[in-house]
């Protein structure tokens, strides 16, 4: 039986109080709203940029529209960062000195809802929506929102992303025409490594007279996510919950070696680099031909290369799926992006939120936000390829990037090829464990590496010891520790 919109519900036996009250919506009175004595909304995001002048723009048109109609002001207040909003609405719920007073949502990851839920702050959303409206929504948007055991939605989707690979194919050319690895040639995970090498090989070649100068070729953004949705494709779920909302932990020896051999071996070797906070800087300066990002972030993406002699020129980018291991079991791919908790505040004040957040995610606002900055919406509707092409009608480069990006996203959310790992008490701290220990020691190797090269040691002889394989188990047996304690001490055993 479908869930119902409790407005409208008429009960014989207490008509006259329905009658005082005014129809009802998910246990909240919709009399109580008043265009003449409007309810505030707070929201906090995290957002910047172009993403907040969006939104913002966004909660002027509803609070002059719908708002104005309905009785609802909504005010938007970014916390700057991810971090530093769940720091604040942790210090909020947690009653610390100087907290900020308690918003009527917060754009969160599902990590950080799970820690609202059990605080038992976060309202359950089920019954301010039917059946049919749940449906318009992409279904594994919604069922990241399911995080608990009760099986109620928690998390709104508002935004989501995925990876994607990006290729500068104009200063790919000569690569391509000495060695004919062209970028429509990698198309696995494998053949992005070993075409690393070859560029950082050909590269070298161009200065015989200074050894071990090659570039790299490659450089990713997520290291965490690399590690969570590569163990995913070769068969391996790291994050996992049972029936009981335990979370258990897979760290699969062999999984994590071809993960190892497929970033930290190149990394250290100087195939694949990371110089500037992201990988797009990276791409703009000419340090790295070739990276995997959020889809969210192509928005950021240059349109020319200025490199480090400052000389610039123009060049063209491929846009495409984020690539797989060549013997993946599960070929999936991300889905990452932050939803709202709405807050246990009021009745009046938790209606009219998810009246905002309702709107606010139909097809034409959630549209027009997702273009803005790159984000994919959250409808069936919205990720349809018509509907995509039409709202970038506008083809500038920034916009063909982000529409490149969108029908990707929305190519793999509709076939239902996306993933994310379950949150449970500790996950969070498993995820920021594994991402930061394999990037942090593939980038204190490959300088040690670079030491040895300039003190006369050729790049075999500098890598020789962090390539074998008792290196890797003795790195893998550390992490492993790691991540057991920490899950322990989050769970209190």
């Amino acid at each position: 039986m479908k869930r119902k919109r409790l407005l409208g519900m008429v009960l014989v036996t207490g008509m006259f109080l329905t009658s005082a009250a005014g129809c009802t919506h998910g246990g909240q009175s919709k009399a109580a709203l008043d265009p003449d004595n409007p309810v505030t909304v707070t929201i906090w995001n995290y957002y910047n940029g172009d993403q907040l002048t969006s939104f913002e723009n966004l909660v002027e048109e509803f609070n002059e529209t719908v708002g104005m109609k309905e009785g609802i002001v909504v005010q938007s207040v970014s916390q700057g960062s991810i971090d530093n909003l769940v720091q604040a609405i942790l210090d909020t719920v947690d009653g610390k000195i100087g907290a900020a007073d308690m918003p009527s949502a917060v754009s969160v990851y599902a990590e950080t809802g799970y820690l609202l839920y059990n605080r038992d702050v976060i309202l359950p959303l089920d019954d301010y929506f039917t059946d049919d409206e749940l449906d318009e929504y992409v279904p594994t948007f919604v069922e990241e929102g399911r995080f608990t055991t009760d099986g109620k939605l928690y998390f709104l989707p508002v935004s989501k992303s995925t990876e994607c690979l990006i290729e500068n194919t104009t200063d790919w050319k000569g690569f391509s025409e000495a060695t004919g690895i062209t970028p429509e040639s990698i198309q696995t995970v494998e053949d992005l490594t070993a075409a690393a090498e070859a560029y950082y090989k050909w590269t070298d070649e161009q200065t015989p007279d200074v050894p071990e100068d090659g570039k790299a070729l490659y450089g990713r953004d997520s290291i965490s996510n690399y590690i969570m949705i590569g163990a995913k494709q070769l068969g391996h779920e790291i994050l996992t919950v049972d029936k009981n909302g335990k979370g258990k932990v897979d760290l699969d020896r062999a999984t994590f070696q071809k993960l190892w051999d497929n970033y930290y071996i190149p990394y250290i070797n100087g195939y694949f680099g990371t110089y500037a906070s992201y990988r797009s800087e990276d791409i703009k300066t000419g340090t790295i031909l070739a990276m995997t990002g959020s889809t969210s972030s192509v928005s950021y993406l240059p349109s020319e290369v200025t490199d480090l002699n400052d000389q610039s020129h123009p060049i063209n980018l491929d846009i495409r799926k984020a690539l797989v291991f060549e013997d993946a079991l599960d070929p999936v791919s991300v889905q990452q992006g932050a939803g709202y908790c709405v807050m246990k505040t009021d009745e009046t004040q938790e209606y009219a939120t998810v009246e905002f957040l309702k709107w606010f995610t139909d097809v034409k606002q959630n549209m027009e936000f997702s273009v803005s900055c790159g984000y994919s919406p959250v409808k069936l509707a919205a990720n349809e390829e018509d509907a995509i092409r039409e709202a970038c009608s506008d083809f500038s480069k920034k916009t063909k990037n982000v529409q490149d990006a969108l029908l990707i996203s929305a190519k793999e959310y509709t076939a239902g090829n996306t993933y994310t790992s379950k949150a449970f008490t500790g996950s969070k701290e498993v995820r920021e464990i594994l991402g930061s220990a394999l990037e942090d020691q593939a980038v204190k190797d490959r300088e040690a590496v670079t030491e040895k090269i300039k003190n006369g040691q050729t790049r075999e002889e500098a890598v020789a010891e962090y390539s074998t394989t008792e290196y890797f188990n003795d790195w893998f047996d550390g992490v492993k520790s790691q991540v057991d304690t920490a899950v322990q001490e989050a769970q209190g055993e």
